[in-house]
């Protein structure tokens, strides 16, 4: 098993040195998540886990889990349909992730951090997996009895002139299936915690800070691409005779195979230990040739409470969190009434309203486009900032422009209607059944599925208010026969023929089909900012706290958008409802006044984000987001931060030693001492323990590639030896740091480009 003590090659050679404190670098630095699982430990297993072999683990997860969060709406509306759950309970069901991501996003995000961030990231996917298989447990042992629960709840949109009840039984497993349904969703919410506090936290500490906006922008967008797979496999499902728990048996096997692969990475990559070694020989040697240096430098506290008062006080981070709200409460709200947005403006029937196969057939620019779209957003905005390097005054400005386009948006929709047909039977706001058929027994638990009858100027609620009683197909064209309600509501007519769709639907087509152009070009607008605020929040904090401010959003959120966010815009829903379900809590068609209040009230929302980004422009000044000093190849900013000491204790590079190549470096080394003076002789460092880290200069094979040399180098006396109880790291391949030239080489070492070579042992 490597360990830092043993990172070190046999043939080194001795050269001009420059010693280092290494103390940063503790024993389990590189063990993974299942301490008990030596081979992760084994030096090729280490050498897998890299920053490239991390994002891929990382991105396979986001989309397992969206698609997981897609399914489980769809699972979840298949089940009240089931069970005959009571839809307010449902309704409060698909948002319990959120509310749950509220509640212990800080916990999970603090101690996840402070134990092991792999090992709980794939621990809790691992258990997420496991009850994705739980849940489906009491549907298998009853399955015959559901499918027989089944045939009897089925809905019809036709005309019926009678009608046999079924007595629907409440079975104890119902009880037990919606119990596992908010444990699943519980488990939902870990794993989204786990994957943007622990995952992207990870991977930040684990990349180089002008790499991060790439390399998280991936894994982001993966989170929306795999938005599609729940709908997906979905529409697979309902080719088969199985229900709603054959999804879950596909996604938990994947799901946990995921989750055990991340759990074998270490808690810090071998090229991040390096780099940490490396930081503090850098950080060392200007200490030893500038006495301006502080000769302390503290770590904070890492305690909960300290670091949640670091957090909760930092300007930067609460502007930019309190912006995120106000932003995300209008998005996410207002696409979660999308559907009846449509209804009531466009009469567009509802989603889902036949199940699994309507999923992925309805609403196809809305589907299809939208996901990818979001996606696309998200990576080009993450390479934009990872090359060119924008300051974050520049990346707030962008948030503010893209935030008032949305604006923008919002406000001219509440203006795009269209002149359609009124409602059959509408009276004071409500809607009734027609005279024409009075006869028909109709569902009034059934979604608005609109028709039209010939040379009707009105819409029809359903085909059952149309008075139509067959269903058939002409040139694969789908119409209603046998209709009794036709130009007159109030006069009833014998084999009238309706259309699907509302009335006057050609000429109202291409309004909505802009409408959802626009709402398409204003989600990818917002997802172009995501990574930019990231970023900030990230740099705003010390290291040891990126977790913890990611899961600190995180639960603002979760608490903000899924609670008062949520009960403003039912408030509106309820209030503009034209036909309740029985149960006067579902609403299947709003008026059209729904539409204008949404528009406003997510127009108001994002208004009072744009002030919290206006006053973050005034706040977050010259944030560095790339490292202390972007162009600088070498130095980039410490991961950790350690104490140092003057004194007997603090490390102190001893003077040069003396090799064959003397002769030939002496030239240039009278040059450099003519115009720069010598640094000051300090005693060497009494033995007293202390690790140091060595930088050896080696010819390297190409200008491309880092050789990497470690061997000991700790101040010992007469009677000590080489297996004294030290640690050490060396690495080669940073030339020229000797405390005498160093300042010369460093103007040389800015003009480089940065790179991120692969790191091989």
């Amino acid at each position: 098993m490597i360990r830092p003590s043993s990172l070190y090659r046999s043939d080194s050679r001795r050269a001009p040195t420059l010693e280092a404190n290494a103390n940063n670098i503790t024993e389990d630095s590189i063990d993974c998540g299942i301490t008990a699982l030596k081979c992760c430990n084994t030096p090729g297993c280490q050498k897998m886990a890299n920053k490239k072999t991390f994002l891929i683990v990382l991105i396979a997860c986001g989309l397992i889990q969206s698609a997981i969060e897609s399914y489980f709406r769809i699972s979840a509306k298949q089940a009240a349909l089931s069970h005959d759950y009571d839809q307010r309970i449902i309704d409060w069901l698909l948002v319990a992730s959120g509310i749950f991501q509220g509640i212990f996003a800080i916990f999970v995000g603090y101690w996840g951090n402070r134990m092991h961030r792999t090992g709980w990231l794939g621990g809790i996917f691992m258990l997420q997996s496991f009850m994705c298989i739980l849940i489906i447990i009491p549907t298998l042992i009853h399955h015959s009895e559901e499918n027989d629960t089944l045939g009897a709840i089925e809905i019809s949109t036709l005309c019926i002139r009678h009608r046999s009840e079924n007595l629907m039984t409440t079975h104890f497993h119902s009880i037990t299936t919606l119990v596992l349904l908010f444990i699943l969703q519980l488990a939902i919410a870990l794993g989204t915690i786990a994957y943007f506090s622990l995952g992207f936290s990870y991977l930040d500490d684990n990349v180089h800070e002008h790499e991060s906006p790439a390399f998280l922008s991936a894994a982001l967008a993966a989170k929306f691409l795999g938005a599609q797979i729940g709908p997906f496999i979905s529409l697979l499902i309902g080719y088969t005779e199985f229900g709603w728990f054959l999804g879950w048996i596909i996604l938990a096997p994947i799901l946990f195979i995921i989750g055990f692969l991340a759990v074998m990475f270490p808690k810090k990559l071998l090229s991040t230990i390096v780099r940490l070694a490396a930081n503090n020989i850098l950080e060392t040697s200007t200490n030893a040739s500038h006495a301006s240096l502080s000769n302390r430098k503290f770590i904070a506290d890492i305690d909960f409470f300290p670091s949640m008062a670091r957090v909760c006080t930092n300007k930067i981070v609460l502007l930019n969190i309190l912006a995120a709200v106000f932003v995300q409460t209008a998005i996410v709200n207002f696409f979660r009434h999308e559907s009846n947005y449509l209804q009531s403006r466009f009469f567009l029937p509802t989603s889902e309203a036949d199940g699994l196969n309507n999923e992925w057939t309805s609403q196809l620019v809305a589907k299809l486009l939208k996901p990818p779209m979001l996606a696309l957003a998200i990576l080009v905005s993450g390479l934009i900032i990872s090359k060119a390097n924008p300051t974050s005054r520049k990346i707030v400005i962008w948030n503010i422009i893209a935030c008032c386009i949305v604006v923008t948006f919002f406000i001219l929709s509440i203006f795009i209607d269209c002149e359609k047909s009124t409602i059959a039977g509408s009276h004071r706001g409500k809607i009734v059944k027609p005279y024409c058929a009075h006869s028909c027994l109709c569902s009034e638990n059934h979604p608005f599925v609109p028709v039209c009858p010939e040379n009707s100027q009105q819409t029809f609620y359903s085909p059952c208010f149309a008075g139509c009683g067959a269903e058939i197909f002409i040139n694969d064209i789908r119409v209603f026969g046998n209709c009794s309600c036709g130009v007159d509501t109030e006069l009833p007519v014998e084999d009238h023929i309706a259309t699907v769709g509302a009335c006057g639907m050609a000429e109202c087509q291409k309004f909505w089909i802009l409408f959802q152009t626009m709402t398409v070009l204003a989600a990818a607008l917002i997802a172009s900012t995501l990574i930019g605020k990231l970023i900030i929040s990230l740099r705003a904090v010390l290291p040891q706290d990126k977790s913890l401010v990611i899961a600190f959003e995180l639960s603002i959120i979760g608490i903000i958008v899924f609670i008062p966010g949520k009960m403003a815009y039912r408030f509106i829903a309820d209030h503009t409802c034209q036909y309740f379900a029985p149960d006067e809590y579902r609403c299947f068609l709003h008026d059209s006044q729904f539409g204008t209040y949404i528009n406003i009230l997510t127009a108001g929302l994002i208004l009072i984000g744009i002030i919290f980004e206006a006053l973050l422009l005034c706040t977050v000044g010259d944030l560095l987001l790339y490292g202390e000093e972007s162009e600088d190849d070498n130095v980039y900013r410490p991961i950790e931060m350690n104490t140092y000491l003057n004194g007997d204790s603090a490390p102190i590079p001893p003077p040069l030693h003396e090799n064959d190549n003397s002769n030939q470096n002496e030239p240039l080394l009278q040059n450099i001492l003519q115009t720069i003076e010598p640094p000051r002789q300090l005693p060497s460092p009494k033995p007293s323990g202390v690790t140091y880290a060595q930088i050896q200069k080696h010819n390297a094979l190409n200008n491309n590639s880092e050789a990497l040399d470690f061997s000991l180098q700790t101040p010992r006396s007469d009677n000590e030896s080489v297996n004294s109880d030290y640690r050490s790291v060396s690495s080669t391949g940073y030339v020229n740091v000797n405390p005498a030239d160093y300042q010369q080489n460093h103007i040389q070492m800015r003009n480089n480009k940065p790179q991120s070579p692969e790191t091989s042992f």
